[in-house]
């Protein structure tokens, strides 16, 4: 048999900067045992998840025996391998994928599914980039911070095997407004306004507060009223490099609190 690893760092050459998270657990998957166990993986990253992916090490002699299940903060599931080869994907016989261990990612941009590269030869037989049983983009959308799960389950007795680093590498972006949607696309698709490029939503800040007190008054209009054809400034709430008619329209569009 050949034997290779791939580690995390080659897989992530000339791929989008990810922020990595590692989980912790018993390394034991109980054998036979629907219920699985479970890594927890604390993940500090605000935004909502744009790109999703697992890196998984797992040792077992029958890797078809296996279902990984990945959910994130706020339960979203997602299936990363259900029993590869099953019902009969090539081995011989009808119990799975017969060969070795788990030593790669799953990512929706693979080009091969798990299922596909049950091998008789190579270990580990599932390996490199993989495509997930379901798409990881089902986690689009989905809080980045919090706990998130990885679950192993040994849907079949005889064979046991133990887990050796579960990990995912979450892509996010701000969402201030809680919608599920990137601010930038917010922005971009017209849904939110940018009055002051600064990229983020006009519902999450308050652009016509030129003091910054959290109310837009009197004092505000004054400020915008006395830099009256200067260049940029506070004042210049649109961006424009001018303080102008727009700058005062915008004060009064957005009077009282913010």
């Amino acid at each position: 048999m050949r034997n290779f690893a791939v580690p995390l760092t080659l897989l992530l050459t000339n791929a989008a900067i990810a922020d990595t998270f590692c989980g912790n657990g018993s390394t034991g998957i109980p054998d036979g045992s629907p219920a699985g166990t479970s890594w927890t993986i604390d993940v500090t990253e605000e935004g909502i998840v744009t790109r999703a992916r697992t890196f998984i090490t797992i040792n077992h002699p029958w890797v078809g025996d296996l279902r990984l299940v990945l959910k994130s903060p706020d339960g979203a599931t997602v299936t990363l391998l259900d029993r590869p080869g099953m019902p009969n994907g090539g081995w011989i016989g009808p119990w799975g994928c017969g060969g070795d261990d788990i030593n790669g990612m799953f990512t929706d941009s693979a080009s091969v599914t798990a299922e596909s590269m049950c091998s008789q030869v190579e270990v580990p037989v599932l390996h490199g980039s993989m495509l997930p049983a379901e798409p990881l983009s089902a986690m689009h959308g989905h809080p980045a911070q919090g706990t998130w799960l990885i679950t192993v389950h040994d849907d079949s007795p005889v064979d046991a095997g133990s887990i050796v680093q579960l990990c995912v590498l979450l892509e996010t972006s701000p969402d201030c407004n809680s919608n599920g949607i990137a601010d930038s696309d917010d922005i971009t698709g017209g849904s939110s306004q940018d009055v002051n490029g600064n990229g983020v939503p006009d519902e999450c800040e308050c652009p016509g507060d030129v003091t910054g007190e959290g109310v837009i008054d009197i004092e505000d209009i004054l400020l915008v009223i006395a830099a009256f054809g200067q260049n940029g400034g506070v004042a210049d709430i649109d961006g424009s490099g001018h303080v102008d008619i727009a700058d005062i329209l915008i004060v009064i569009e957005g009077w009282g609190s913010c």
